[in-house]
């Protein structure tokens, strides 16, 4: 229970802290993401990260079998969530370049990492 409070307050400072260094960088230097689009791409990788963790902690609190399948299950939750938000975003903006690819590819990375360092943790103390 700890574990998942202790996720979510990093995961919302995490996303506070990449929301702040967009606001204060994206007008500054124009790397060709409108502020817009990085703020909802990030509530989405956001909300998506948070929907993932939520399915794996269910899955590491199960018994071997079942909670190796819940766990897998939630990783691939997150890549069809992530390939979903992709399409819509798309099919809404018709916008993908390079820089929001890129954009996206560093924040995917740098929530994957905090998810991986906690699911880690989780798994080393059952």
């Amino acid at each position: 229970m700890i574990d998942g409070i202790r996720y979510t307050w990093q995961l919302l400072a995490c996303a506070s802290l990449f929301a702040v260094a967009g606001i204060l960088v994206i007008p500054r230097v124009w790397i060709g993401v409108d502020l817009v689009h990085y703020l909802v791409t990030l509530a989405s990788v956001t909300l998506i990260n948070l929907v993932a963790w939520l399915v794996m902690v269910r899955g590491i609190r199960r018994s071997n079998r079942e909670g190796m399948f819940v766990l897998l299950a939630g990783i691939g939750l997150k890549f069809l969530l992530y390939l979903l938000y992709i399409l819509v975003f798309w099919m809404v903006t018709k916008i993908l370049t390079k820089p929001f690819i890129l954009t996206f590819f560093a924040l995917y990375l740098g929530f994957t990492i905090l998810l991986a360092i906690h699911l880690v943790k989780v798994l080393n103390n059952k």
